[in-house]
């Protein structure tokens, strides 16, 4: 919980437009469906009043950038949000020894039941990390 909060902390104090401030802001605890990384335990995004621009900030986020970053929104509809983000990771390598220039993630967000599910798709390779988990709402 201490890391949630932290990061949901550094989420909402960071501004990305005048938009962000009115954001909900959704911290979810995230179980990975195989072993190597990839996917965060915790990921922290926020949707603004509008449901036009979304924020994600996890621990390869705070690694590589120090701050919550942008993400494309695929799908925003009363069901679900589906969006995109990348994380550049130069100089870096997973457990099995191979160089990640990043990786390409994509979630969705469940509005109903509260789920979300990830996937990072690494640059250059043909595997995949995925994960799941429950979101809470924070204001």
């Amino acid at each position: 919980m201490k890391i949630a909060n932290l990061f949901s902390a550094v989420l909402v104090g960071s501004i990305f437009s005048s938009s962000i401030a009115t954001a909900e802001v959704y911290v979810c605890d995230i179980t990975s469906i195989k072993s190597g990384g990839g996917i965060a335990s915790v990921i922290v995004f926020s949707i603004n009043k509008n449901e036009t621009e979304i924020s994600v900030y996890d621990g390869y986020i705070k690694k590589y950038y120090g701050r919550p970053i942008e993400a494309g929104i695929s799908v925003v509809n009363p069901k679900r949000y589906t969006f995109k983000w990348e994380v550049k990771m130069s100089g870096n390598t997973n457990v099995y020894g191979q160089n990640l220039p990043g990786i390409r993630y994509r979630a969705t967000y469940l509005r109903a039941k509260h789920t979300i599910s990830v996937r990072g798709f690494p640059m250059g390779y043909d595997n995949q990390y995925s994960g799941s988990g429950i979101c809470r709402i924070e204001k």
